[in-house]
């Protein structure tokens, strides 16, 4: 097999792995819910070096009918933002409001690099599937690069794709998932956030980025007031679309197989 053959191979896994454990992020209760297609991850992730153990397995089949995944979502993530384990990057890490809405806006400009754009009604950019499906777009952009012989372009998107793991989601995914299974030991959202770190992980190696991990204790409300002012309330969150919105793998995935040919 050819060297490009094998890196599209790994980047379409990659692709599928990240869309799948992102849309299992997803609010069930919301506008846009989804199947969790644990078949098709544990294809991605066998592509990827990585099995599934047959208890993360069972653990993952346990949440893929919606309303059962509906029902433990509610149960480990409430309603409240910082209620135990948010799913919210911003909220871990002791930092003001306005250097909250920086890395808000910081994340945004991520997405609007690879043409995801702000929506109204939706998550908040740091959301977990929103971060995790930024990594599902670069993996596929990047797949279309190498099918395309575009070496340039295929190089970019991987280092935005390792500046992006190394400043925010490498950080503070260990500490989500360790959360989550704190709160809900063995459960089918405890398997699908370690598969996530572990996921997020491997690319960092991969990619030769190290980023600084936050741990449990580093989960702190907003309760420092920068330079010294006193404020009410601060700049309204970004919005990005709801997850979902990325390219499906049949088009995009089959063009990229076909280029490589």
């Amino acid at each position: 097999m050819l060297a490009a053959d094998v890196a599209l191979d790994r980047l379409l896994a990659r692709f599928d792995a990240y869309r799948i454990v992102a849309a299992g992020f997803r609010d069930p209760d919301g506008p846009l819910p989804s199947d969790l297609e644990v078949a098709v991850l544990a294809s991605a992730l066998r592509a990827l070096g990585r099995p599934l153990a047959p208890e993360t397995r069972r653990a993952l089949r346990a949440i893929a009918d919606r309303e059962v995944r509906a029902a433990e979502h509610r149960a480990i993530f409430g309603h409240v933002v910082a209620d135990g384990c948010p799913t919210y990057e911003t909220e871990y890490g002791r930092r003001h409001l306005f250097g909250q809405a920086q890395e808000l806006a910081d994340i945004a400009g991520f997405f609007a690099a690879v043409g995801l754009r702000p929506g109204p009604a939706s998550e908040r950019p740091d959301h977990v599937a929103c971060e995790l499906e930024f990594l599902a777009v670069t993996a596929l952009k990047e797949a279309r690069a190498v099918a395309r012989g575009d070496d340039e372009l295929a190089s970019r998107t991987s280092e935005m794709a390792g500046v992006f793991v190394r400043d925010h989601v490498g950080r503070w995914l260990p500490a989500f998932a360790a959360l989550v299974e704190r709160r809900a030991p063995g459960s089918g959202y405890a398997a699908l956030a370690a598969e996530a770190a572990e996921l997020v992980a491997d690319q960092a190696v991969e990619l030769g980025v190290q980023p600084e991990r936050l741990g449990t204790a580093d989960l702190r409300p907003i309760d420092e007031a920068p330079n010294g002012f006193a404020f009410e309330c601060g700049p309204e969150g970004l919005e990005i679309e709801p997850p979902g919105a990325i390219p499906g793998p049949g088009a995009d995935a089959a063009e990229a197989r076909k280029g490589a040919v």
